[in-house]
């Protein structure tokens, strides 16, 4: 309860900050015939939005302490004056030959030693994903109150920050080159951004990697809102140029895979460059360009010699050193191979739908290209979210900056910058072996800055506020028609985005309670549960079947669990652990040679399961095969040396082969 309290109290801050931020962005815009009042009420409505959804998180995200949360690790081994975090690695990596081989660390990916999604260097342990929250609010938020930071409320943090940046942005192009389209297309405005931007599912899960992700966007919307100040501003525009190359360089030291979109603080001096060279009057291009350069670059020096102080290569960020959860020691996690795989995820596939409420869940994965790790939630934006489409009609709102007064350059300076910055942190992503939702935070909040703009775009052309082609599109029947499919486009995806993000926070909630109650011995209540979950997932009815089957051959009722878990073997037949189970109940209930079989499907699937292994030995003897369960025992041992069940059988099934005792 206290940290709830704690939380309240933080989202009142944000709500407030937010309220500022908004103000602040939008000051130096003047005074504008519309009021922003209601995209300001419509934004505060989000980041409530967000806060509930943050509140209403896994369980697990609010029981684990603040102190032992990787970020604070991070400050704390800065605070002792060294770059590894404050965590100790296990010993037996140290003695290992190869420590990242798999089998190595896969008994200490879990409590207590949890070094999942960690790097281990030469005895040490670092983190693997970006140093900046680290440095711009854990450490701060550390020194000055001497508590420490929970990571959900970083989330929080940065995704407000973020929210409010890109809204302002967006706010300050409607009023400035759209002055004809009502006030209320700022509410407009802030619930598109609020929604489509993938915002509202990503604060679902406000785990590590979710950090490091919005304290990316955060910055790399703020380096947007300088880069429009550059744009738009007719002086200190080299002070906003270094002011966005220096927000950008932090958000690659969140998030280096953004890298690319670094591009983006280039093309002022570009296009500076190119009208010099049209004989259009001189232009600084050489103070843009160091501008853009010289922040960006002092934020990478530092980044290569925190790197080398921990790697001893500056270009080494702890992924060849990674400790994760999946085998991929010696894969590729970068090819073109995994390119149009992702772009169908995270494009195109289109949700499933179901009777029961929140009426969707995300889409069943198709075949993927070989050696592509596992899928997480994901669905397909363009597909789900249609309102995104709209970015294919910015070039509408290009027309008739001349005859307003707002320069040329402008907005199609913004429009190159988000597209840019769209495909330069697009690309990169697909290319990636793995795909998850929390990944589109990265490309997907620049095209709905775009969408936004070719939606007003589009309704000043509607409206006939266009000196190219005056009162066309009014006198137009489209023009009623365009106004009702854009609405609708608008509140589908609007729906969509906050519909599924329910629909994930309700099924982690009723999950870990289907859990909790199972592991109570509240069999019945837990089954019950389970069943509601599936209701959301329809996914889930493989996994709560093994965990009911589980549940009750735990409790000693085989004969019952026996049942859930051929449903579960049957439901996910590429799922080790069902059929690991399933051998365990047939072995319990004396059918030692389907209890073999399931043994022997279960190592074929995870050839580094030792339990199993050892297992089948014990079925294998059962069934008077006692040679062949030796040699079981012996490749269990070879795998998990310290597995003392494999030992004890081994020593028995040896010492009756030997005559010398009754091998129990």
């Amino acid at each position: 309860m206290r940290v709830r309290a704690r939380a309240a109290r933080k989202y009142r801050v944000e709500v407030a900050a937010v309220s500022l931020q908004f103000w602040a962005v939008l000051a130096s815009e003047g005074t504008r015939p519309h009021s922003i009042l209601p995209a300001v009420a419509a934004g505060l409505v989000a980041v409530a939005g967000f806060a509930a959804l943050v509140a209403g998180s896994r369980s697990y995200v609010w029981l684990r302490p603040a102190a032992g949360e990787p970020y604070n690790l991070v400050v704390e081994g800065f605070r002792s004056g060294h770059a590894w975090i404050a965590k100790e690695a296990p010993p037996a990596l140290a003695a290992a030959a190869n420590p990242y081989d798999f089998a190595t660390y896969r008994p200490y990916l879990g409590p207590p030693w949890s070094v999942i999604d960690l790097s281990y260097y030469r005895g040490r342990l670092y983190a693997y994903f970006g140093v900046t929250p680290a440095v711009v609010l854990f450490w701060p938020y550390r020194a000055i109150t001497g508590a420490w930071l929970h990571q959900a409320f970083a989330v929080l943090i940065f995704c407000v920050a973020g929210y409010a940046a890109l809204l302002g942005v967006a706010a300050a192009a409607w009023r400035r080159y759209f002055p004809g389209v009502g006030a209320l297309a700022g509410a407009a405005i802030a619930l598109l951004l609020a929604s489509v931007t993938t915002l509202p599912v990503f604060v679902v899960r406000p785990g590590v990697y979710e950090v490091s992700i919005s304290c990316a966007f955060a910055f790399t919307m703020l380096a947007l809102a300088a880069l429009w100040n550059f744009w738009h501003g007719a002086r200190r525009r080299c002070a906003w140029l270094c002011a966005a190359s220096l927000a950008y360089g932090l958000a690659v030291g969140a998030r280096p895979s953004l890298l690319f979109g670094a591009s983006v603080l280039f093309l002022p001096a570009a296009a500076a460059l190119w009208t010099a060279l049209r004989g259009r009057g001189p232009q600084p291009w050489a103070r843009y360009l160091v501008a853009a350069l010289v922040p960006i670059s002092a934020v990478g020096a530092g980044l290569a010699a925190y790197n080398y102080a921990r790697f001893g290569d500056p270009m080494q960020f702890g992924h060849d050193y990674q400790l994760s959860g999946n085998n991929v020691y010696g894969t590729k996690s970068f090819a073109p191979r995994f390119f149009w795989d992702n772009v169908r995820l995270y494009f195109t596939e289109p949700l499933r739908w179901h009777r029961g409420f929140p009426f969707v869940w995300e889409p069943a994965t198709p075949p993927l290209a070989r050696g592509h790790l596992p899928v997480e939630f994901f669905f397909g934006t363009l597909t789900n979210l249609p309102i995104l489409l709209a970015a294919t009609l910015v070039p509408l709102a290009w027309m008739d900056n001349r005859r307003r007064g707002n320069g040329a350059l402008a907005v199609p300076g913004i429009t190159a910058t988000l597209l840019v910055l769209f495909l330069a942190s697009a690309v990169p992503i697909c290319c990636y072996a793995g795909a998850t939702s929390r990944y589109m935070l990265d490309f997907i909040p620049a095209l709905a800055l775009l969408a936004v703009l070719g939606l007003l775009g589009l309704e000043r052309v509607l409206q006939g506020d266009c000196a190219s082609r005056p009162g066309l599109a009014r006198r137009s029947a489209l023009a009623p028609v365009l106004r009702v499919a854009v609405s609708l486009a608008l509140a589908y995806s609007v729906a969509m985005a906050w519909l599924l993000a329910f629909a994930l926070s309700a099924f982690y909630r009723g999950a870990e309670e289907g859990i909790a109650l199972l592991n109570s011995g509240r069999i019945e209540d837990g089954i019950a549960a389970c069943n509601r979950v599936c209701l959301i997932n329809p996914d889930f009815k493989g996994q709560s079947e093994l965990l009911i089957g589980m549940a009750l051959l735990d409790k000693g009722r085989p004969a019952e669990g026996l049942g859930f878990l051929i449903s579960a073997a049957i439901d996910e037949p590429g799922v080790a652990a069902a059929h690991f189970n399933l051998g365990r109940a047939y072995l319990a209930s004396g059918r030692f040679a389907d209890s073999a079989g399931a043994f022997r499907r279960a190592t074929e699937l995870d050839p580094l399961d030792a339990e199993a292994e050892a297992d089948l030995g014990v079925a294998l003897f059962r069934m008077g095969l006692l040679r062949e369960a030796i040699e079981r025992e012996k490749a269990a041992l070879l795998i998990e040396p310290n597995l003392a069940g494999a030992r004890r059988n081994l020593d028995a099934l040896e010492s009756l082969a030997a005559g010398r005792g009754p091998g129990r």
